[in-house]
């Protein structure tokens, strides 16, 4: 049987596929996968009649930071902040899209390294550069996702 997707719940599956995905290859194109799907999961959850009023709340919160309705600037030193991580995202799959050369629009290099702090067994992560700050992308990930996970069991 095919997955089917009809609702944030199936979509936060999908987010597990995703994220599956990428760390099997640490592939640009299952990356961008699960940006765009976290991108598009506070909206699912908003237009949800099965969410409950809290989650809606919260994805409505994170929304508002996401588009920039704070008066945002996009600051890379900052992405231990999971708002600025919710930034990131929105950025990318956004507003890259029209592919402008807007100073906002945070520039990423992909490059194979590790990252401290390192564990082991070791792997080479895949790092990227956004900006002047290289991060681990499974980092990036992984954080939002967990994050999300605690939303929805709130």
């Amino acid at each position: 049987m095919l997955p089917q997707i009809n609702n944030f719940i199936d979509l936060f599956k999908k987010l597990d596929y995703d994220m599956k995905r990428y760390k099997q290859n640490n592939h640009i194109y299952e990356l961008i996968d699960c940006f765009m799907t976290i991108n598009a999961l506070p909206e699912w959850i908003i237009k949800s009649s099965e969410a409950s009023d809290n989650l809606k709340k919260a994805a409505k919160e994170k929304i508002k930071i996401m588009k920039g309705e704070n008066n945002f600037v996009f600051d890379e030193t900052k992405l231990e902040d999971i708002n600025h991580k919710l930034i990131l995202v929105r950025l990318l799959c956004n507003h890259s899209k029209h592919k402008t050369n807007s100073t906002q629009i945070p520039t990423i290099k992909s490059q194979m390294g590790t990252t401290l702090p390192f564990t082991f067994p070791g792997k080479f992560d895949y790092i990227i550069a956004i900006g002047k700050v290289n991060i681990d992308a499974e980092y990036i990930l992984n954080d939002l996702k967990n994050f999300w996970e605690s939303e929805l069991e709130k």
